[in-house]
């Protein structure tokens, strides 16, 4: 199994004796803050489960990337911060040139025979962009998404979304936050800050090294608040037709059917935490009840509707936080290989 992993991209292909085998290609997108680096024990965990049985006839590879502007060795002379709008086009561009020839120098490294979108937090948002923007005839095969912690609609709301939002009527304030955060952390030595952060955090040594480099770099705090704000503003409205949502009743043996889609959403739920003594209410603080409530319901497939082309809704039941990717990793990749193997029954 070949691996290649920074702090911009994180990949496994695994390796087969199969002729035979059918390769498929895992594609990731980051919430934000946008760091590869968080999700790597999920990806890690989510590839071992997905090609763990011996003759395998489907090989998933795994693919993700740092979303723009929040790793110095990506920025080059860039000065600005990336709008939510430039990271799906530049999103859209990197899927494009894993899987077309057309869209780079040479052959990708690997004939996909179909890609499987997988997005968390804002980058489900952009997995649906993604989705609606290749459009149905586009060559790259996309029969399936994952979409974890969605906040695809109205973000606003939400209640860490309503405190953001008050934030950002102060004019420039992302860039200011940027300015003060870079002066706190720019005399502390790195190990001193990653202890630091660890313990505030209650963060693992791997995501406490990765908000590390997050908080040194040269515009990562900026762009993380800047997109933040382009989240309020734009994530509103369901805007997608029946291209993303499918039908209730719809001919199963088109070839144009719209991709099947899982969305797994958060839950308010009073749980004793691993890493206090006592009780607390863990919530999806970044996606309100009742905006969720009213996606499922108009959005969501009924019951088991095995003629429906629309999406299958959960909502979880365990108390798994939205930024799962710091003590959950394992837990929510179970949940997904499982899913993943059954969309991928019929393809």
């Amino acid at each position: 199994m070949a691996s290649s992993t920074d702090s911009v991209h994180f990949i496994i292909n695994p390796s087969t004796t199969s002729p035979s085998a059918a390769h498929h290609l895992i594609y990731f997108i980051t919430g934000n803050p946008g760091l590869i680096g968080y999700y790597e024990t999920f990806l890690d965990s989510l590839c071992r489960l997905l090609n763990s049985s011996q003759g395998n006839k489907n090989i998933y590879h795994i693919y993700g990337r740092s979303l723009s502007g929040f790793v110095d060795s990506d920025l080059g002379i860039r000065k600005t911060p990336y709008s939510l709008e430039e990271q799906i086009n530049i999103s859209l561009s990197n899927l494009k040139s894993q899987c077309l020839p057309s869209e780079r120098n040479s052959e990708p490294e690997q004939y996909y025979h179909s890609v499987i979108l997988v997005g968390h937090s804002v980058g489900s948002y952009i997995l649906l962009e993604l989705i609606e923007r290749l459009g149905k005839s586009s060559p790259i095969n996309i029969p399936a998404g994952i979409l974890l912690f969605p906040t695809v609609t109205h973000i606003a709301q939400s209640s860490s979304g309503g405190k953001i939002s008050a934030l950002f009527r102060i004019p420039n304030f992302a860039k200011k936050m940027g300015i003060v955060a870079k002066a706190l952390v720019y005399l502390a030595p790195e190990c001193a800050l990653k202890w630091l952060v660890g313990i505030v955090a209650k963060m693992p040594r791997e995501a406490a090294e990765v908000t590390t480099r997050f908080l040194k770099s040269r515009m990562g705090v900026w762009q993380a608040l800047h997109m933040a704000k382009d989240e309020m503003d734009f994530i509103t409205e369901d805007k997608w037709g029946e291209g993303i949502w499918g039908f209730e009743h719809e001919d199963l043996s088109s070839e144009s059917q719209a991709p099947k889609l899982i969305f797994y959403f958060g839950k308010n739920v009073r749980l004793r935490d691993i890493h206090a003594a006592d009780w607390l209410t863990t919530k999806d603080h970044w996606v309100a009840d009742h905006t969720r409530d009213a996606l499922i319901a108009a959005r969501g497939r009924e019951n088991e509707d095995k003629g429906s082309s629309k999406p299958v809704m959960m909502i979880d039941e365990s108390g798994i936080p939205h930024g799962f990717c710091i003590h959950h990793s394992e837990t929510v990749a179970e949940k997904v290989a499982v899913w993943i193997k059954a969309l991928m029954t019929d393809v």
